[in-house]
């Protein structure tokens, strides 16, 4: 299957309306090209410092990681998802709209746990002097966890295959390419196909994400929810540190169509919650801290550094907010209502945090980077 390097726009350019671009143009920090972009990204201190939630004993330390947890003691700024309702949301964010879709947010949010290292991580950042998490850690037996987000499903007929957005996809195989049909002397025809995105730095080539667990619907400590694994890479870049993982299956058709009808909601969702707060800077995020049990969170975002101008509506940008994360957050999808959603990437500091590169339409909205609203 071709994979496709651009995946992420393709989903917002069938989920949103593209506007008129305005004379003036957005504030952004600008560079010139990909390079440069990451050389100021470096100059900036713009990596951060990753969030995954490294575990000695795997799940058996977790709720003990809580309980330790240095950068929220107490984590009062986060919303078990069991219990989110309207007025979980910000004062002047509480809306019927917004509440929904945050909501079926909460479904597509899934838990990611590494159980090994690839020999092949880098040592800094691109072009930088900063380590890059995890490198030389290929013999330590600690699971790492992080969270990531369902982007896409595809259903797929001896082959031919149609994702959530009316998008085609052709395979040269008619048969399902799970471990289970491999080996089986009748393969099945029909099988789904799972897209999640995360961080690179939590799940960084093939190699580990043969050896990455996805977790779906673990909203309590008694959720059992779905498992994923046996995942290949759909694409990554180090420098941007955002990766789609691939999971495909055939035993749980159901699951397949309840996610393919729940990203359809949340595409028509988010579309309409997107005309009406284009001008806002909420940012929420739903994710695993310190691999537990999933959480929302409210901020708003900051700063926008452009790393490339893409077209005329489009920017590749980095952004930072003040949304609420902690270790086992990063890979999590950071929802800037609005414009975008982007990866979460790091912390720089106990008040701010920083996302990986991502689409951003700052550039046809207008923006003033000097607003504010209180949240």
């Amino acid at each position: 299957m071709k994979r496709k390097s651009l995946l992420k726009e393709d989903r917002f350019r069938k989920t949103k309306k593209m506007k008129k671009k305005s004379k003036k143009t957005t504030s952004t920090n600008h560079v010139a090209d990909k390079k440069s972009g990451l050389s100021l990204i470096s100059t900036l201190g713009l990596f951060g410092s990753h969030e995954t939630q490294v575990s000695v004993h795997g799940e058996v330390d977790l709720h003990k990681h809580v309980k330790d947890c240095q950068k929220n003691p107490g984590h009062k700024k986060f919303i078990p998802v069991e219990s989110f309702h309207l007025n979980s949301l910000p004062r002047c964010f509480r809306d019927s709209l917004l509440y929904q879709l945050i909501k079926v947010t909460c479904d597509l949010a899934v838990r990611v746990e590494v159980k090994w290292t690839s020999p092949r991580r880098v040592e800094f950042w691109p072009e930088s002097q900063q380590p890059y998490p995890f490198y030389n850690s290929q013999t330590t037996s600690a699971s790492r966890f992080g969270s990531g987000a369902l982007i896409n499903v595809i259903k797929r007929q001896n082959g031919i295959g149609s994702d959530i957005y009316g998008q085609i996809y052709d395979l040269e195989t008619r048969r399902c390419p799970c471990q289970k049909c491999q080996e089986s002397d009748n393969p099945s025809r029909i099988w789904w196909e799972f897209i999640i995105f995360t961080a690179t730095h939590v799940v960084f080539d093939e190699y580990e994400a043969e050896h990455t667990v996805c977790r779906l619907f673990y909203d309590s400590n008694t959720s059992k929810g779905f498992i994923l694994d046996q995942a290949s890479m759909y694409r990554s870049s180090i420098g941007e540190d955002t990766c789609d993982l691939s999971f495909v299956f055939c035993d749980k058709q159901d699951l397949g169509i309840k996610m393919f009808q729940m990203m359809t909601t949340w595409s028509i969702l988010w579309q309409k919650v997107e005309e009406k707060f284009h001008r806002s800077r909420l940012a929420f995020i739903v994710s695993h801290p310190h691999g537990c049990a999933k959480q929302v969170s409210f901020g708003q975002w900051v700063k926008s550094y452009e790393w490339e101008s893409y077209n005329r509506d489009l920017d590749l940008t980095k952004l930072t907010y003040t949304t609420s994360t902690c270790p086992g957050s990063s890979g999590a999808a950071v929802y800037c209502v609005g414009f975008n959603e982007i990866v979460h990437s790091g912390m720089l500091n106990s008040k701010l945090n920083v996302s990986g590169i991502g689409f951003s339409y700052l550039k046809s909205r207008n923006f003033s980077l000097s607003r504010r609203i209180r949240t």
